[in-house]
């Protein structure tokens, strides 16, 4: 009986392993081609960073019975079986795999992705929460891979969130050339902020349009251990009216409720944030109300989860949007969003449901976070 014609493929879809992958370990597992033999599945994890347990399965897949001209029968892996055997799999599965003919399932994932941009994991936390559409389960893995093969109607990598992105290494982080940035530089905030293990420490920044358009722009303010986002509409990025909408926060919810939510505020070295006494100061009583403390220069990722709720808002908002055509109503509605976004992070609960765990039941939820309002 005749063997499946090979085709060598980058990579087998829903497999741990690629051809060349499987060919090495067909070289290490046998001895063969000047590799060192090697059939300890723990050894060979090590050499292929793979948990033991893909190994074990790997060389399950690919084990044949060889026969030498002695008629000594030997079990070795052969990486052509096992490429075969992962490609027939997969083509067996087909658009049906675990979801089988469960449109109901796909099509609620489809929406949820295209419509309200969630994330596989939002998804699935949105199915926990509010009902399955079917009796079909899956898991996160599984949904990406869904995705991946195009098996999700209307859907590809494209649609996620962060499709493509790569995290950047973190580069030395350069001196502050203002005076007061240095003496008020986030070397020097507490542990508290910097371990994320309280709430009321946030993070500070605006988001703009391109230089032909109006100067309007976004104030954001993101909160490091619930994730909470606000999102301000400004006239300009001066540190006047940066200065007037902490203000116009304050008036809204009380100076003692501002205090408490807001112990620390970590903008960037922009010029719209220099103002530091005029942020701190309360425009009640004129007493201190927040601290401010600066990131370094160029240093973006302090302020890493500020970075990212601005990418969120980018999805909404494009780059190059004339910022003073998007009205207040829009603004509250991606806000409202991002609040109401299953988080892995929390747990699969959202922003709004962990600051008000975090603050305690005596703190009143302000009208400007309020879905409702």
């Amino acid at each position: 009986m005749g063997r499946n014609k090979l085709i060598i493929e980058k990579a087998c879809k829903n497999t741990h392993f690629t051809w060349y992958e499987r060919l090495r370990l067909q070289y290490y597992h046998n001895g063969t081609n000047g590799y060192p033999k090697t059939t300890s599945p723990l050894l060979l994890g090590k050499l292929f960073n793979k948990h033991e347990q893909t190994i074990c399965r790997e060389l399950k897949r690919g084990m044949v019975e060889h026969v030498d001209t002695n008629l000594r029968s030997t079990m070795c892996y052969n990486a052509e079986y096992a490429q075969n055997d992962a490609n027939s799999k997969h083509s067996a599965k087909g658009p049906d795999l675990k979801l089988g003919t469960d449109w109901a399932l796909a099509n609620a994932c489809s929406t949820l992705i295209k419509k309200q941009n969630y994330s596989p994991y939002a998804v699935l936390e949105h199915f926990k929460k509010y009902g399955w559409p079917s009796a079909t389960r899956i898991c996160e893995k599984t949904l990406y891979n869904y995705i991946e093969s195009g098996y999700i109607p209307d859907i590809t990598e494209n649609d996620l969130l962060y499709a493509g992105n790569r995290k950047k290494l973190k580069s030395e982080p350069q001196k502050h050339s203002r005076k007061l940035n240095a003496q008020k530089s986030i070397d020097n905030r507490p542990k508290e902020a910097n371990e994320r293990s309280e709430p009321g420490h946030w993070e500070m920044d605006t988001v703009y349009g391109a230089k032909n358009t109006s100067p309007n722009c976004l104030l954001t303010l993101t909160e490091r251990q619930n994730r909470t986002e606000i999102i301000l509409g400004l006239p300009d990025r001066t540190a006047k009216s940066v200065l007037e909408a902490l203000d116009s926060l304050e008036k809204s919810m009380g100076t003692a409720d501002f205090k408490r939510l807001f112990l620390t505020i970590t903008p960037d070295n922009g010029s719209e944030f220099a103002d530091a006494t005029g942020l701190e100061t309360s425009i009640n009583n004129h007493l201190k109300r927040t601290t401010v403390y600066y990131a370094h220069p160029y240093c973006s990722s302090e302020r890493g989860t500020n970075e990212n709720h601005n990418g969120m808002i980018r999805r909404f908002i494009p780059k190059g949007t004339d910022l003073g055509k998007v009205n207040h109503s829009e603004i509250r509605r991606i806000q409202n969003w991002m609040n109401n976004y299953p988080r892995k992070i929390l747990g699969g609960n959202t922003p709004l449901e962990s600051l008000k765990k975090q603050m305690g039941a005596g703190f009143k939820i302000p009208s400007f976070l309020d879905v409702a309002a």
